[in-house]
């Protein structure tokens, strides 16, 4: 487990990647060490490798026609604007705590109801560094950050408190789902007819097992991960899902390997 603070970019994209034979997983790691992406895995079905990347407006042409193709093992990709966040990992319960705990861990430090969606660039320097530092580490002390920032202990930490009541940053545990005994993770492809989006996103924004859920344009509406015991659970766990009956078609993959995992890659 790792601790790290992260913020939720204002533009992104889904990449669904195709590689040469044999150079998946070298696919896989070229993507993991841009740091622009924010998770990668290798999958099964249509796709090698998925992953979700962050870019600023001004770096995405240059992110499209230069540096996704210039990946190694890549041979075939396509690019899925993401036009709404609905759900990340900081919402994500996995039924580790009660609702108590969970309150109670809220309480004890600033928290803002939603997480701003914007890059560094509203930030200005030392609000940066900060930000970078702790995506590096969140558990470095106001000691390591002043020292870092160039600045005092005092002033960091209002700095910092500042951010998180903001929602412009929060600091939480990147673990591996499979520590807490849910082995199989699942990305999946929804096609939901225009009439049943607005129900849909509802729906999907209200659900707490749902990890990850993104409106998309393109020939998918939404792409979605969550997270099971063992993939033999997963017919159950969509026969319990109220946006099931929104759904059009779908197509699902099984994450093979894990790359990188909020803005933190594997080891």
């Amino acid at each position: 487990m790792k601790i790290v603070a992260f913020n939720v970019p204002a533009h992104g994209f889904v990449l669904a990647i195709n590689s040469g034979p044999g150079q998946a997983r070298m696919t896989s790691m070229a993507l993991g060490k841009l740091d622009s992406t924010m998770w990668v895995h290798l999958t099964t079905g249509t796709s090698d490798v998925i992953g979700a990347v962050a870019v600023s407006v001004n770096e995405q042409e240059e992110f499209l026609l230069d540096e996704i193709p210039a990946i190694p093992g890549a041979s075939q990709w396509q690019a899925f604007p993401v036009l709404c966040y609905l759900r990340t990992a900081r919402i994500w319960r996995p039924g580790v705590l009660t609702s108590a705990q969970r309150e109670g861990l809220i309480e004890s430090c600033p928290q803002a109801p939603e997480l701003k969606l914007g890059f560094e660039i509203d930030l200005d320097d030392e609000d940066a560094t900060i930000l970078k530092a702790l995506k590096e580490d969140g558990r470095k002390s106001y000691d390591e950050l002043a020292r870092q920032v160039g600045t005092s202990v005092a002033t960091v930490k209002r700095r910092l408190d500042r951010l998180r009541r903001e929602g412009k940053l929060q600091i939480r545990a990147a673990i591996a789902p499979c520590h807490l005994g849910l082995r199989t993770e699942i990305v999946m492809w929804l096609r939901v007819r225009d009439s049943d989006i607005e129900h849909a996103t509802q729906a999907l924004v209200g659900d707490d097992t749902i990890k990850y859920a993104v409106r998309i344009a393109g020939n998918w509406t939404f792409v979605l991960k969550f997270d099971v015991v063992d993939r033999h659970f997963v017919d159950a766990f969509l026969r319990s899902r109220e946006w099931t009956k929104y759904v059009d078609s779908s197509s699902m993959s099984v994450v093979v390997a894990t790359t990188k995992r909020n803005n933190t890659r594997s080891t």
